[in-house]
């Protein structure tokens, strides 16, 4: 059998298990929960996509949920107006319009784009809950909402991964992120303009982020401003999907492949974390030691393979 299918099948044998022990631990978890870990599982996903574009430059991104929420909002604004037309239209011109502001202030400020993410968090919340009004609640109709809930939304995250490994492996500018996130100096040297490749690396989260706004609006049919950062908590399931992908590229090289398995993998050890009556608390808890286990799996393996050589040449 071909090396890259047996590691693939490797890879995917990782939510399998998590979802098998699951289904035998907890009695509320089993073949009735897979249609909702899925859908669950392809808003992190998606944003998993636009993240490691930024994550790849060597730029790090807060504000994807703020994106999102914002982009959703203007999107079922324009569906109030324009049916399924204006959802899908709202959330691609908010989510574009939030990724080329940030893009342009990062390359026209020259701060760090943490700062300015905060930044964009902080106004985009507050723009958001503006527009929705006192209610902070948009609701959009079911034939509206059709169009980004299960199962349409497993096809619109496959053709994003299609785009995704497109753009990350055989484009010229997917090859230059990587070029610049691995050594910014030496690709100035060679006369690629760093600035240049970062801001475009930005600008294309935007796609992903109007994506996954329409899947966020989409996914119960409304949607809630919040403001206080409240939306920051959105990133971070994307963040250890990128996290976990990077870790298992060593298996095969497929980002895109990889976030959607680290996605779903999350996605299913949340879900079994609250059938099995764990509270928030120790949700947190037993993720960050499945993170720091499988993480650190690795520098274990190599400490035990590079004390094994320096035993065999004792």
């Amino acid at each position: 059998m071909n090396k890259n299918v047996l590691n693939i099948i490797k890879l995917i044998s990782l939510p399998i298990i998590l979802y098998l022990f699951f289904s035998i631990s907890a009695s509320g978890f089993g073949m009735h929960s897979l249609p909702i870990v899925v859908s669950q599982s392809m808003i992190p996903t998606i944003m998993g996509l636009g993240l490691y574009l930024m994550m790849n430059a060597d730029l790090m991104d807060l504000s994807m949920g703020a994106r999102t929420v914002f982009a959703a909002i203007i999107g079922g604004i324009m569906a109030q107006k324009f049916g399924v037309a204006g959802l899908v239209a709202g959330c691609f011109i908010g989510g574009m319009a939030v990724a080329l502001f940030m893009a342009l202030l990062y390359r026209f400020i020259k701060i760090p784009a943490m700062v300015i993410s905060l930044g964009i968090v902080l106004i985009f919340e507050v723009a958001g809950a503006k527009l929705v009004g006192s209610s902070g609640y948009l609701r959009i109709t079911e034939a509206e909402y059709f169009i980004g809930s299960y199962p349409c939304n497993i096809i619109i995250v496959f053709a994003a991964a299609v785009f995704a490994y497109i753009l990350y492996y055989k484009t010229r500018v997917g090859s230059y992120i990587t070029a610049v996130g691995n050594d910014e100096k030496m690709c100035k040297n060679v006369g690629i303009n760093a600035d240049r490749i970062k801001f475009a690396a930005i600008a294309l989260t935007g796609i992903f982020g109007s994506l996954s706004a329409l899947l966020y609006i989409c996914y119960s049919g409304s949607i809630t401003a919040g403001t206080e950062m409240t939306s920051m908590s959105m990133v971070f399931r994307p963040i250890m999907c990128v996290i976990l992908g990077r870790y298992m590229r060593k298996q095969v090289e497929c980002m895109p492949l990889l976030i959607f398995i680290g996605g779903i993998s999350i996605t299913i050890i949340f879900n079994g974390f609250v059938a099995l009556g764990f509270s928030e608390a120790l949700q947190d808890i037993a993720l960050g030691m499945f993170l720091i286990i499988i993480l650190g799996s690795r520098v274990i393996t190599q400490s035990f393979s590079t004390w094994k050589e320096a035993k065999g040449r004792a």
